[in-house]
């Protein structure tokens, strides 16, 4: 504590408030949705790049184009930086009950089509944040709406032992005609799994991913496989009520958060979320 006091004074600190906006069209309960994907502060991410090539992200540069990652003050080795505050509310009464779950975006592979059956091989070799993949995980988001016709996502990566050919350890079936911003695997129908696509069994994160394959093909639409690590939590229960999560007390305490993170929320919607709902928030980083 003596030495967060000092970090502290000695002005090693940062905060940064964060504003977003929902698009056009509501949100379906139980869902989750990508919210670097609005606009806002920082501005809306749409995912750039060579289809099926992965790009890197982060805070100073976000994904090469637009700079959308929430600020943290930058890098700060050899001393560790952590999350000690955060703080959300929304004006919407659809906006609650809502979970917003804080992500490091380590980069993506773009471009992915949702109109097709075959294979689709990704290139790239990911250089991560987080030592060996370890606690990454990923999921895939609409970046141009999706067809109408149902169909399963299957994919290959290899995992925090470096071992390849890992694959879904069970049937994920994506949301037919998912709008922009939608985690597609996502939701409350048989086979959604959400927010992030599920592991084989035993494994603990991601290194790469090598290929993606639709099990029909949706009849339209893009989107974008993200490599994220989970940093923290923190629930909407109230219309216009600030919710208040201390980071030193609770837990997880002090989560880390590595130079160059690129961070971003996803939200799980509890209700119907109307259309133009507004989220807001702060983050209050420390580091020594």
């Amino acid at each position: 504590m003596d030495q967060m006091i000092n970090a502290i004074t000695s002005g090693q600190t940062y905060e940064f408030v964060w504003n977003k906006i929902t698009g056009g069209t509501a949100y379906s309960a139980g869902r989750w949705y990508d919210f670097t994907l609005l606009n806002g502060t920082p501005v809306a991410n749409n995912y750039p790049g060579t289809a099926l090539q992965w790009r890197p992200c982060n805070e100073a540069t976000g994904n090469g184009t637009q700079t959308f990652g929430i600020p943290h003050g930058g890098d700060v080795s050899p001393l560790l930086k952590h999350v000690l505050n955060m703080s959300a509310w929304t004006t919407s009464s659809t906006g609650v009950p809502g979970c917003l779950w804080l992500v490091d975006i380590e980069g993506y592979y773009p471009g992915i089509n949702m109109n097709t059956t075959a294979v689709q091989n990704l290139s790239g070799t990911p250089t991560l944040r987080a030592p060996n993949g370890l606690g990454v995980r990923m999921f895939l988001v609409i970046t141009a709406t999706a067809g109408s016709t149902a169909h399963n996502l299957s994919y290959s990566y290899t995992n925090q032992n470096g071992v390849s050919g890992r694959t879904n350890p069970v049937t994920v079936a994506c949301t037919a005609s998912a709008i922009v911003g939608h985690i597609t695997h996502s939701g409350t129908a048989s086979n959604n799994y959400g927010p992030f696509l599920p592991l084989a069994n035993g494994d603990t994160g991601i290194r790469s991913v090598q290929s993606v394959q639709l099990s029909a093909a949706s009849g339209g639409g893009t989107a974008a496989l993200v490599l994220c690590v989970p940093i923290a939590k923190i629930t909407l229960s109230v219309q216009s009520l600030m919710t208040e999560k201390d980071l030193l007390n609770q837990i997880p305490s002090l989560p880390r958060v590595r130079d160059g993170a690129c961070l971003g929320f996803l939200y799980g919607s509890g209700a119907a979320t109307a259309a133009s709902s507004t989220f807001a928030g702060t983050l209050q980083f420390v580091w020594g």
